[in-house]
């Protein structure tokens, strides 16, 4: 066979057609009697049968009509399920995830994108942002989340709103409000106020120099008769052009001296006024961190607990624990959880508002 073309060889086996396409198309479904595993080079991928368990597929982009149990990894692009998720995984590496049905005991990431998901049951989720219509007993942790419905999860995230929360089988609904890790805006900032501190002694002691020759009996005759010359307020005559001649000689290593001094201060003050834009910037950014943490709750119907969960650098992040750890952390109270929000009805709203740096 000789291909005109380039694309992906397509073969239907009901019709017994050769084509190619601008994208791999499988109708068979990936399982050990038909592909085995599948390493994809392609842009996109189209999968039309089942993807049964145990079964890895790795690819770019990938739209799955049918059920999938195995493992989808993508590098990038757009992750679509049709229909359900059950017992498998799907991760995207830069791109987004979208089940269109319902996700059973699986695990979603995309750390750099958005994971939408009409209805999740014991699944682990974690992204960028996660939208969810309906979660029951979920795991999920995003920077980003918005859930319709949320029973007997466990949820840690910054940027929060959910329509309702609810507790099933006496299991509440637990939230971790991650707070900002500000030590480094603090430090960044305590290093600049230190700078511009120097800088501003810097200038203080150059000026007090300044003033000290400014302040010499022949350079003030000098700069006092200067400056009426300068303004036409004064002649010198002939007999008197000697005599100025003189005192021009006499005080020019002390403007010398005050012109460097003077060029110094300018330096100097545009050093300081550039380390206080900086400060700004930082604190700028500081206060951007600290903006997006914030919780909306429009119904609480069960047993639900809200936490500000405190930074602690020397832990690692949530998203990098293993399910099992990622679940006993997620319900635990401890020194670095403060408790915001406790009840069983009414609503709850609350933003951060840090201390200052």
């Amino acid at each position: 066979l000789l291909a005109t073309v380039c694309g992906f060889l397509s073969i239907d086996r009901q019709s017994n057609q050769f084509s190619v396409t601008d994208k791999i198309v499988s109708h068979e479904g990936v399982s050990v009697r038909t592909t085995g595993d599948l390493l994809l080079t392609g842009e996109e991928y189209e999968q039309h049968g089942e993807i049964q368990e145990k079964r890895v597929v790795q690819c770019r982009s990938i739209t799955a009509y049918a059920d999938v149990y195995g493992r989808i990894i993508s590098a990038g692009g757009l992750v679509r399920l049709k229909r359900n998720l059950v017992g498998g995984s799907a991760s995207n590496e830069e791109g987004d995830i979208i089940v269109d049905g319902m996700a059973s005991g699986a695990t979603l990431t995309a750390l750099a994108g958005c994971i939408t998901v009409k209805r999740a049951d014991n699944c682990v989720l974690v992204a960028r942002q996660v939208v969810v219509d309906q979660a029951t007993n979920c795991n999920i942790v995003a920077e980003e989340l918005t859930i319709e419905v949320a029973e007997a999860c466990a949820l840690a995230t910054r940027t929060t709103r959910l329509g309702s929360t609810r507790a099933r089988r006496e299991l509440d609904t637990v939230l971790l409000l991650l707070l900002p890790d500000l030590s480094a805006y603090d430090a960044r900032v305590s290093a600049l106020r230190g700078k511009r501190v120097a800088t501003e002694k810097a200038i203080a002691t150059h000026r007090a120099r300044i003033d000290v020759l400014r302040s010499d009996k022949e350079v003030a005759s000098y700069l006092a008769l200067a400056q009426r010359l300068r303004n036409h307020e004064a002649t010198l005559r002939a007999d008197q052009q000697v005599g100025w001649r003189r005192l021009s000689a006499l005080v020019a290593p002390t403007l010398r001296s005050l012109s460097q001094l003077s060029e110094l201060v300018k330096e100097l003050a545009a050093e300081s006024a550039a380390f206080g834009q900086q400060i700004d910037a930082v604190l700028a950014a500081r206060e951007e961190a600290c903006s997006k943490v914030n919780c909306d709750i429009a119904r609480v119907e069960g047993e639900t607990r809200v936490s500000a969960l405190l930074p602690r650098p020397a832990e690692l992040p949530l998203h990098a624990l293993p399910p099992k750890e990622l679940k006993a952390r997620m319900r635990r109270t401890d020194a670095a959880t403060r408790l915001l929000f406790a009840g069983d009805a009414g609503q709850f709203s609350w933003s951060y508002r840090s201390r200052p740096a």
